[in-house]
């Protein structure tokens, strides 16, 4: 059978295919096509090649400074990888003119069963950008004359063609891909994608399905190609693995790789012309760590300690475990319930007049095996507490607040309760993380304080947020109820650098109505 493919080197090479569409990119993002079609390269071309490869040296904002010069050899590859910094071309330049050659020029048509239509898919984050993506792709269709003349029907979400084959973006879910024959997949962003195995569309269940499609294609290619978010997923199992495997280690087999080619570049190695120096450098001040990974396309760490132990120590207060009540002090307690597993606890604090914030009581209160806790004797000792300090009402989550407010009440005392959801909890852990950063917090000297406040992680999570919490197995029962306390007696006392609130003068009006009023407390007699 003859072959009704078109050599890249042709369709970029021919005004009426795709030379307009290949001349408008920059050099570096035409380089990255060269290689994945295994075409000859020269010149500079060679420099971005090894760049790609992790053979060259970039400064801070991500420009190359020196290159080691590495071997070239044009072949082309069953699976492309492309680890890239935002604002690269991955979407709009590089992901949609792999999709719309192959759609159009690859001669997959020629392997379709009678009465079967072929999906080139383009599986974006999300099916907003998935039906964003599939502008760019028609966009490319439409700038060779003869690829535009073949397309039949346009949709949201999908591009017809006279060949037989149809460009569908979609969503990464499972749902989406399983069953059809896709002779292209590009996964756009797949560094987003969920990774956990308890999720409903992990990133290596919707790969695994796809691949069953791809069997009676001979030129069958996927395509991923994300800015990285942390090291774990689909996409730093690849980077890990390199092209071809090189990055494996001896004697470990390299079978899987064969036919991997893995990219790796910078946003400025990309050479966007949107993409200025200042604009870099502005990036870099604002966030660093955010810069590192969203333009130097480096992969986070996806977990890391969130206070370092350093800091802990520096705020014990060796031999001090609790403060007496001080007059005119404006103390603040919190709870964090716990019943059958988790542990009750319970803690005080209170700023000083130098703004820094010192915790005066701490109790936990655990579970005995096979028995929960009773709130009732908990909370009564709680409002003992809460007595030798003059506080009247204490913070907590939302867990099973009705029933404790209800036990509450009974005792004379109030539960507020504050909505602790993954969001919010991270911004009162960072708020307490300040504190210790600051050296502006002095705790009481409770070791199993200290031991959960240290081991503290902040993980990466596969949509790109932090999340905060003790490693698994272990507790956070305390430090999460001093981080309440700390953050509610941060939120509403009035710092010291605010200005005294001026009172207005009173009207003559308003003092006769003090005077009434004084006058009706008092049970004084009014004139008629």
């Amino acid at each position: 059978m003859g072959t009704l493919r078109i050599p890249f080197i042709e369709a970029i090479g021919e005004t009426k295919l795709l030379k307009r569409r290949f001349d408008s990119l920059s050099l570096p993002q035409q380089t990255l096509l060269k290689i994945v079609y295994g075409l000859p390269l020269a010149g500079r071309e060679l420099d971005i090649w090894a760049a790609t490869q992790e053979k060259a040296a970039v400064d801070y904002l991500g420009y190359i400074t020196h290159v080691t010069p590495l071997e070239y050899q044009p072949r082309t590859y069953r699976s492309v990888w492309a680890v890239m910094g935002r604002r690269s071309g991955k979407t709009d330049g590089l992901a949609s003119t792999i999709v719309a050659y192959e759609a159009a020029m690859g001669g997959h048509e020629q392997y379709i069963r009678k009465g079967q239509r072929a999906l080139c898919f383009q599986i974006a984050q999300d099916l907003r950008m998935a039906r964003y993506s599939l502008h760019f792709i028609r966009a490319t269709l439409e700038s060779s004359p003869l690829l535009n003349k073949m397309v039949t029907d346009v949709t949201a979400d999908r591009i017809d063609l006279k060949n037989g084959l149809t460009i569908a973006t979609v969503p990464p879910t499972v749902k989406s891909v399983r069953g059809y024959a896709c002779p292209v997949f590009v996964n756009d962003e797949v560094g987003s994608w969920y990774q956990e195995s308890d999720s409903a569309n992990p990133d290596y269940e919707i790969y695994r399905a796809t691949l069953p499609g791809q069997l009676q294609f001979p030129d069958a290619l996927d395509v991923g190609i994300s800015t990285p978010w942390n090291k774990a997923g689909l996409l730093y199992k690849m980077y890990s693995a390199g092209t071809l495997g090189w990055k494996v280690p001896d004697p470990l087999p390299r079978e899987e790789y064969r036919n991997l080619l893995v990219l790796h570049g910078t946003t400025a190695m990309m050479e966007n012309p949107l993409v200025t120096r200042p604009f870099l450098e502005e990036e870099y001040r604002r966030d660093p760590e955010a810069f590192d990974r969203e333009c130097l396309a480096s992969f986070q760490d996806s977990i890391s300690g969130f206070i370092p132990t350093a800091a802990v120590d520096r705020a014990l207060t060796l031999g001090l475990l609790e403060r007496p009540w001080i007059p005119d002090t404006q103390y603040v307690g919190a709870i964090d319930a716990g019943f059958r597993h988790d542990s009750f606890t319970f803690a005080v604090v209170h700023r000083d007049p130098r703004g820094h914030l010192l915790q005066d009581c701490i109790r936990e209160w655990r579970p005995r095996p096979g028995s929960p806790i009773d709130p009732e004797p908990v909370l009564r000792e709680i409002k003992h507490i809460l007595s030798n300090y003059g506080i009247k009402l204490v913070y907590g989550d939302q867990y099973q607040l009705e029933a404790l407010q209800s036990l509450a009440r009974h005792m004379n005392m109030a539960i507020i309760g504050i909505d602790l959801t993954g969001k919010s909890k991270a911004k009162i852990l960072g708020s307490m993380q300040q504190l210790f950063m600051q050296a502006r917090l002095h705790l009481l000297d409770h070791h199993e304080q200290a031991k959960q406040v240290k081991m503290l992680e902040r993980k990466l999570s596969d949509r790109g947020t932090v999340l905060v919490a003790a490693p698994p197995g272990q507790r956070d029962d305390i430090a999460m109820v001093l981080a309440l306390a700390c953050h509610q007696a941060g939120s509403f006392m009035i710092r010291e650098t605010d200005p005294p609130v001026q009172k207005p003068e009173p009207t003559l009006l308003q003092l006769g109505l003090d005077q009434v009023e004084r006058q009706r407390q008092y049970g004084m007699q009014t004139w008629d």
